[in-house]
């Protein structure tokens, strides 16, 4: 189009010596082949190296983990259909952007190839007594083709809403929020297993734990113990569970609709029974009031979770001050005071699932003493400030030699998975805006080209009658300025009304997305607007200027 509307004049002189409006279609045609015979081969490769250099990063972790980094093996295609498919769809969009020239140069005379040489001039006439500066003729010019104008604005504004949104996506995810769900510490020690049949809740041994004890970076420890054991439900616990289950009904499977009935029908809940840790015990998420660990550790009290942990209204099991009497599965009993509730971080608590169960905690030697089970199903370490890599390192050297079988889950491995899954959008926002930008650019390159071509004949005469080089370079500079001002107010009023429900509705989805608002990337993209509205028109007025104004008026 933009070509088309370069070489107007020449259309309609062959108009005039009779070349025939299907003719000129087919020469314009025949220009859009041949240029899409050259682009589309480049094209093809060029996406096929990005593609190929890109796939191995978009497609590792595609989770991000605390395990060390497992990267799939990425297998990128070459099948032929693909680069078809693309070379066609490249060729529609090229016969369908070709319609409208097509259409331009079949209609058009030799008068009004003339009139659109020389520019799109507005009908209106200026008043006699408006004073006329470069600045007022700038404006004047701009939106005399206002519509060519909205659209080079919105063509360099959607790069620029790219940008902004991939700054607001990345900075969105927050760090911290994930790890508080997936990782209680800095690492984390288990035997635990995808399957609860294969499971082995007793992988940190007392060996395991003495050589955990001795790691010299560590800040603190904790360990996690856990039983299965049954509890005779007094009235008011039966009560609650009946209210939960009518509740929870529908959504139960028939399994668990089987366990509810076999719990009700011997008035016996399951327990996960579990002993911490002091360390362990600061990381419990109270409901209500906490209670100190001084008083805990003694032995004689219990601390209950609750149900519906995650919504406005939690129901509890206990209240502080009841009793719990506490059967054993090897026959030993005590009653136990309920000093608080509480939750078990989700990744220290039991990993799987589970419908019709209670959670009561016990401190560390007092589950040993009443279980004499010293193996622990959890290890949770809190590395010293900065020495992340030595307790890593000592946990490699001296753990995993001892026994290869256990997991380790590190904040290290975490934060290095998290940085290749954010870097994946950084990586496709990159590509997206090289393109976005690059057409922007050559958008804007072309309308200045066109305007000032078109407009030869008009800037030669404003020389003449004594209008000034400089002058005129700041008019065509001025013209920039607005084009590439009005991008930028567009690319803010798009990021600022949208941006941030578009994020949370599509890429956004993830619990630890956490999104801000900010325009800051349009602002510091400033600098390079006003070079690019700058340097452009500079150029193509300088690139006009190497012919003298008479060559010029004459051309014309």
């Amino acid at each position: 189009f933009q070509s088309v509307k370069t070489d107007i004049r020449a259309y309609g002189l062959l108009k005039n010596v009779g070349t025939t409006g299907k003719q000129l279609k087919k020469i314009v045609r025949m220009q859009a082949w041949k240029l899409s015979a050259v682009g589309i081969p480049i094209g093809l490769i060029f996406g096929y190296l990005a593609g190929f250099c890109m796939s191995p990063a978009l497609t590792a972790d595609a989770q991000i983990s605390a395990q060390a980094g497992q990267t799939t093996q990425t297998v990128v295609s070459a099948n032929p259909l693909i680069f078809f498919a693309a070379a066609l769809l490249t060729l529609l969009t090229v016969y369908l952007s070709s319609l409208q020239a097509c259409k331009i140069v079949e209609r058009v005379s030799p008068v009004e190839a003339l009139h659109l040489a020389e520019g799109e001039q507005s009908q209106k006439k200026i008043k006699k007594n408006t004073s006329v500066t470069w600045w007022g003729m700038a404006v004047q010019n701009v939106f005399r083709n206002w519509k060519k104008g909205l659209i080079v604005m919105l063509s360099i504004a959607l790069s620029m809403v790219v940008v902004n949104c991939i700054v607001m996506l990345v900075q969105g995810y927050d760090f911290e929020s994930y790890q508080n769900i997936f990782l209680a510490s800095d690492f984390q020690l288990d035997q635990m297993t995808d399957t609860l049949s294969n499971t082995n809740f007793n992988g940190i041994t007392p060996e395991i734990k003495e050589i955990l004890n001795k790691c010299p970076e560590s800040e603190k420890i904790g360990y996690v113990y856990y039983s299965e054991e049954r509890h005779k439900m007094e009235p008011a616990l039966l009560k609650t569970w009946e209210t939960l289950a009518e509740k929870n009904k529908e959504n139960w499977t028939d399994y668990e609709k089987q366990i509810w009935e076999e719990t009700k029908a011997d008035n016996t809940v399951k327990v996960h029974f579990l002993g911490i840790s002091e360390a362990v015990f600061d990381m419990l998420e109270w409901k209500g009031e906490k209670c100190s660990w001084d008083t805990f550790k003694s032995g004689d009290y219990v601390i209950v979770d609750y149900s519906d942990k995650y919504t406005e209204q939690p129901v509890s099991y206990y209240q502080s001050g009841e009793t719990f009497k506490m059967e054993y599965g090897n026959g030993k009993k005590k009653d136990y005071g309920v000093i608080g509730e509480a939750m078990m971080p989700y990744s220290l608590d039991y990993p799987y699932a589970d419908s019709v169960y209670i959670t009561v905690m016990v401190p560390e030697e007092e589950y040993i003493t009443q279980t004499e089970n010293q193996s622990a199903m959890y290890a949770a370490i809190d590395a010293k400030k900065g020495e992340d890599k030595q307790v890593k390192e000592y946990i490699d050297k001296n753990v995993l030699k001892e026994n290869d079988m256990i997991n380790v889950f590190s904040v290290l491995d975490m934060k290095a998975s998290f940085r290749r899954f954010v870097s994946k959008y950084y990586m496709i926002g990159s590509f997206l805006v090289v393109i976005l930008a690059f057409i922007g650019i050559m958008n804007f390159f072309n309308t200045t080209a066109t305007s000032v071509i078109s407009r030869k004949k008009e800037l030669a005469l404003l020389e003449v009658v004594g209008m000034t080089k400089k002058q005129i370079s700041k008019m065509l500079v001025a013209e920039g300025f607005l084009y590439l001002g009005g991008a930028f107010m567009i690319a803010v009023l798009l990021v600022v009304v949208g941006a941030k429900q578009i994020l949370i509705n599509t890429l956004g989805t993830a619990f630890f997305f956490r999104p801000h608002l900010t325009i800051v990337p349009c602002v510091r993209m400033i600098p390079i607007l006003v070079g690019i509205a700058y340097v452009i028109p500079k150029y193509q007025f300088e690139k006009m200027s190497r012919e003298s104004v008479v060559e010029r008026i004459r051309k014309e």
